[in-house]
């Protein structure tokens, strides 16, 4: 397994990857941690476990300021025929977390396992952490003991959400007011339960569809574009439907990315090719993957 992770700018994920990486290489699958880094950002990494757990980094041009373009160079310099896309900032709970999504997917792509979104400190070793008990939450903080404990005050609803050019009806949160209390901007403001960007994939039905579209930059619809693209050509399982028991935790952040210029710009392209269609979007894509070859 080879779990990509971009990392670029100012971002949270800087002070978390070291705790993220080395729980992937603690997984019970074998696999190795590559992280896609634009510029010169200082990174550190957990020390690797074997022969089998290798953590690198692959450095791109600064200018490569998106999940997507990052996560396509990372995925390039991938040795596994699988790839786990995800963030500097989210980490696997429990280090059966790949057995489980592996089972969970059979055959298909796996993608969104449901997220606790961590408040304040993770404890001294976020690798052991527990999830809470059985119950849907997504707030929650670490105990002393490891386990991880519902915040409350925080509002689960349901909410029609246009999710990889579908309209599903899906959960979502309203954050506690703690939350509010700590990040005023934040109120208001709600946000999916589960890991939006984290996808499990072939690495070949990955190169298929032609990888990540290179017309994000900043933060936000590439993500949204990729799955269009995969749930085209492939089964994808929504691991957040199938079972809430298997999960990863955010480092949580403010989101300073709502209504900035790229971020608009991202909305309209991200309108304008699912309007052309997912056979077009990875006629386009695929076209420069093979020039990019």
């Amino acid at each position: 397994m080879s779990v990509i992770i971009p990392l670029y700018g100012q971002h949270r994920g800087q002070t978390s990857l070291e705790s993220v990486s080395k729980a992937w290489l603690a997984q019970d699958v074998p696999c190795e941690v590559v992280v896609a880094v634009a510029g010169a950002i200082p990174v550190r990494l957990a020390a690797d476990v074997d022969a089998h757990r290798v953590a690198r980094v692959t450095r791109a041009d600064g200018s490569a300021r998106a999940p997507g373009l990052l996560r396509n160079i990372g995925a390039r310099c991938a040795r596994a025929p699988i790839l786990y896309l995800s963030d500097a900032d989210v980490l696997p709970l429990g280090r059966d977390f790949l057995t489980r999504a592996m089972k969970v997917a059979d055959t298909a792509a796996f993608t969104q396992p449901w997220m606790h979104r961590l408040i304040g400190d993770s404890g001294p070793n976020p690798v052991d952490l527990r999830a809470p008990e059985p119950g849907q939450c997504c707030y929650v903080r670490a105990t002393k003991d490891g386990r991880l404990k519902p915040q409350g005050d925080e509002q689960l609803i349901p909410q029609l959400l246009a999710i990889g050019g579908v309209d599903i009806d899906a959960p979502t949160v309203i954050p506690p007011r703690v939350v509010f209390d700590q990040h005023p901007t934040s109120k208001g403001d709600w946000r999916v339960p589960f890991h939006w960007g984290g996808l499990m994939l072939e690495r070949q039905l990955f190169e298929n569809v032609g990888g990540y579209c290179r017309r994000y930059y900043g933060w936000g619809c590439e993500d949204d574009d990729l799955l269009v693209k995969v749930a085209a050509r492939h089964t994808i399982t929504r691991a957040w439907q199938v079972d809430t028991t298997l999960t990863c935790l955010h480092f949580d952040h403010t989101y300073p990315y709502r209504g900035t210029p790229e971020r608009n710009a991202n909305i309209a392209r991200y309108t304008e090719r699912l309007a052309a269609g997912p056979t077009a979007m990875i006629e386009e894509d695929a076209a420069v993957l093979r020039k990019i070859k």
